[in-house]
């Protein structure tokens, strides 16, 4: 039996530029037989009324307090909370599409019955400016993430103390390594609470969880890649023997030159917005 899945597309403001729309449009043609939620702010609520009339019968929404959409921490502090994934227990996978990605097809059931606990880009040591030679970080990126709810909750309805895996190669002397050892290097997470978790979502579930929870289970470097690209696309692609992923994030960011020629190269069309 296929999973039971779902998309779920953060917004967190009452307006789409062009490219976001692109987005959307794309993930409701190619994923439109699976469920579709928008999930953003209680002060979003007409404007999803709006989204639902423009697209009807594509999608659903999901509201939460408008604090956890303020900003990058309120978001970081929602995606690690049970209150999230409870939402969407009866689904077996969520898959998260922000709106700077790009769904190139329809491949969700394919990689949910792969039975991983997380999926996401590959994210090498540098993050946004990686370093050479690359180095892999972890897998993977949030923006474009398959998410096993079931795992996600059995993490959070857990009281766990995390190690801050950034810290390993930290360097400095023994006095400075010191301190940063006992301000930074544990986090705990219990339910809808977090203390000193000072990353991005992606990272704790992908570094920190994935190192701690054995049963948390995460791809290599060329299982992930197939799924997603986000930083160092052309390296990616190349690896990948010149084949797309399933989908990618932040394509205008990285590489929108390598976009540019190879989305059309895979009868992707993309001039829509090019001419905005």
């Amino acid at each position: 039996m296929i999973p039971k899945q779902a998309v779920v597309v953060p917004l967190y403001k009452p307006s789409l530029t062009a490219t976001e729309r692109f987005s959307l449009e794309r993930t409701i043609a190619l994923l439109s037989q699976h469920d579709i939620f928008i999930v953003g702010p209680e002060r979003l609520k007409p404007f999803f009324f709006t989204l639902q009339q423009r697209y009807p019968g594509s999608l659903k929404t999901q509201l939460f307090a408008d604090h956890f959409f303020m900003g990058v921490a309120g978001y970081n502090k929602l995606l690690i909370s049970e209150r999230f994934y409870a939402v969407f227990e009866e689904y077996e996978y969520l898959l998260v599409a922000q709106t700077d990605t790009l769904v190139l097809r329809d491949d969700l059931s394919a990689w949910c019955e792969k039975g991983y606990s997380y999926i996401g880009a590959p994210m090498f040591k540098g993050f946004t400016t990686p370093q050479q030679p690359l180095n892999l970080l972890c897998v993977g990126n949030g923006g474009f993430s398959l998410r096993k709810v079931a795992d996600f909750l059995k993490v959070l309805r857990r009281p766990y103390f995390f190690r801050n895996k950034l810290m390993d190669d930290w360097p400095g002397q023994w006095w400075s390594t010191a301190y940063r050892y006992l301000k930074d290097y544990w986090c705990y997470s219990y339910k809808n609470t977090q203390i000193n978790v000072a990353v991005n979502e992606d990272l704790f579930w992908g570094l920190f969880v994935s190192a701690r929870c054995d049963y948390f289970l995460v791809p290599d470097l060329d299982e992930a890649l197939k799924f997603s690209f986000e930083t160092e696309p052309e390296y990616l692609y190349a690896r990948n023997h010149n084949q797309l992923p399933f989908g990618c994030h932040a394509w205008e960011r990285y590489g929108l030159s390598f976009w540019e020629r190879v989305l059309p190269e895979h009868q992707i069309d993309i001039s829509p917005i090019k001419s905005k």
